[in-house]
């Protein structure tokens, strides 16, 4: 199998991590530390030198190419012709496509400051995007169904292996953080992350391709029930806020037009669902704490003719207007995993990030980014999610979303 699902493959990529050392040239590197040129010529290793020299030449010839991009109506009507030979055909498409894309990953990350690449969380995801890289690279022509399994394989291993690159950069950006500008920080993450999330899709959207799911038209739920969304997310971090805090918990009151169906890329909403209640529970419970009666958090629903529309409203102290400010920024965060002596906040950020991980999601309590990439997320789809708060009486967050007819020709993938 050219793709596995952990970082072991690391070893067999020239048997050592790579760094860029020039543009045109990529240094193993050693366990003890960076090796010089001099002492690699002095330890015979110049062969290495140049296999990494000649790869690394190779990603920058595929990092200056154009990428494709497919807007959602193009992907919808992929989906309606599975013909063995467009399934080729989709496969080539997606083998010269990813190694574009991830060569111009590769180079944005090489193009970080030096003192930041040294982090190991950022060396961690260059490392997983080189060996993708490589991997793909490996895999011979596609010219038959046999070779479509065989991509097929590799491409849902490089989903696995890529599930947690947003967590790594945060906690890579969170230790390094005096050492890169805001707006560094800001570009790079605004870039990681509609790249990871255009390429889950596209993928996702190839492997649907050879499965048959009811409801589904590639990777759209046709009917998501906005309630149901509510319900299930809500009930996930209400279980969290349970075994921290052993209070009562608010209620979660639904209302507006709750027999809502939309069609829609489920888990976007799930992620930024998932985020905000969190949020609503904790600043509920820790405002209020060992109340006999918390006040509910409250989700409308509105559907019109061209959008859709979730209020999250809870009464949780709100905000003072810095810390809304600083909330939607990358690595900002009240969580504090330092803290002792029954600090909850703590608490709740480390059992949130054990209980994700334990139902297959990436854990990112504590790094400051849940606000901003549920911004890029809704951005993304071409709506809007806006924040407003009454400092000491509470927060209301709106998540306004066009209609499928309305994205399809504009959501660029």
């Amino acid at each position: 199998m050219l793709c596995g699902k952990s970082l072991s493959r690391l070893t067999t990529f020239y048997s050592r991590r790579c760094l860029t050392y020039s543009d045109t040239q990529v240094i193993p590197k050693s366990p003890g530390g960076y090796a010089r040129p001099s002492a690699l010529r002095k330890h015979g290793d110049l062969h290495e030198v140049k296999q990494a020299s000649n790869f690394q030449i190779k990603i920058g010839e595929f990092a200056k190419m154009e990428q494709t991009e497919k807007t959602l109506h193009m992907l919808l009507r992929e989906s309606q012709n599975r013909d063995k030979n467009k399934v080729v055909r989709s496969c080539q498409f997606m083998h010269h496509e990813f190694l574009i894309r991830i060569a111009k990953v590769i180079s944005h990350i090489q193009n970080l400051p030096y003192i930041v690449l040294c982090n190991d969380d950022i060396k961690r995801v260059h490392d997983l995007y080189v060996c993708a890289f490589s991997d793909l690279l490996k895999l011979k022509k596609i010219n038959s169904i046999g070779d479509v399994d065989l991509f097929n394989e590799c491409l849902s291993g490089l989903l696995d292996d890529f599930q947690d690159i947003i967590e790594l950069l945060s906690r890579g950006f969170h230790k390094s953080k005096i050492h890169a500008s805001d707006d560094v920080i800001s570009r790079f993450m605004d870039y990681m992350i509609i790249h990871r999330l255009c390429n889950r899709i596209m993928a996702r959207h190839h492997l649907s391709m050879h499965v048959n799911r009811d409801g589904y038209i590639s990777i759209i739920n046709l009917k998501m029930d906005l309630k149901k969304a509510i319900q299930r997310n809500a009930a996930f971090s209400a279980n969290v806020c349970q075994n921290v805090y052993m209070d009562t918990l608010p209620e979660v009151i639904i209302d507006g037009h709750t027999d809502t169906t939309v069609s829609f890329i489920p888990n976007i909403l799930e992620y930024v669902l998932k985020e905000i209640l969190k949020n609503s529970y904790r600043a509920t419970v820790e405002s209020h704490l060992h109340s006999l009666e918390k006040p509910p958090i409250v989700c409308t629903i509105s559907n019109s003719e061209n959008y859709w529309c979730i209020r999250i409203s809870d009464k949780g102290k709100g905000m003072s207007d810095k810390v809304l400010k600083d909330v939607q920024n990358y690595c900002y965060t009240t969580y504090n995993p330092a803290s002792a002596n029954g600090d909850y906040s703590a608490g709740f950020g480390e059992l949130m990030s054990h209980a994700v991980q334990n139902k297959g999601a990436s854990s990112l309590a504590g790094f400051g980014v849940g606000i901003p990439v549920s911004h890029a997320y809704v951005n993304f789809v071409r709506g809007n999610l806006s924040i407003m708060t009454m400092d000491g009486i509470g927060t209301d967050v709106y998540i306004k979303v066009p209609h499928l007819h309305k994205m399809l020709s504009t959501v660029r993938i």
